[in-house]
């Protein structure tokens, strides 16, 4: 192989690569804000005092809707359904907010997780070679 084609080869990896951790960061980060705009519902139902199926009644929907969107998931497939815009809208109009306030708060959860990992990732060798006292006394 020539120098020419090692170098192209290796920016063919290169922008491979970084496609690939663009799509696992947008994918992560997708699924981290959908699980946070569930809790957050989850949660402002909490504070109401209301039910999966009260909310369901509220936004006309089937107890097994809701339970498809915000517990268990889709009892076939055991997934849980993504919210749509239209879920969306109604469950925040029935809970007395927004869509834009509950995307707002779940978007802060799942920052604040990306953040969390990011910090993780970073720490996880804590010890500088050779100064791992603490571990070997454990």
């Amino acid at each position: 192989m020539t120098k020419q084609a090692a170098s192209s080869h290796a920016c063919i990896l290169t922008k491979n690569h970084a496609s690939a951790m663009l799509y696992i960061m947008t994918s992560d980060y997708a699924d981290r804000f959908s699980d946070a705009l569930v809790s957050e519902i989850k949660a402002e139902m909490g504070r109401q005092d209301l039910s999966s199926r009260a909310l369901g009644r509220k936004i006309g929907a089937t107890s097994q809707y809701m339970s498809a969107r915000l517990d268990g998931g889709n009892p076939r497939t055991g997934e849980r359904v993504i919210l749509n815009v239209r879920d969306l809208a109604e469950i925040a109009s029935a809970l007395g907010l927004t869509y834009m306030d509950l995307i707002k708060r779940a978007e802060n959860v799942a920052r604040q997780r990306q953040d969390y990992d990011l910090v993780a990732n970073d720490t996880i060798n804590e010890f500088p070679a050779g100064d791992d006292a603490d571990w070997d006394q454990a």
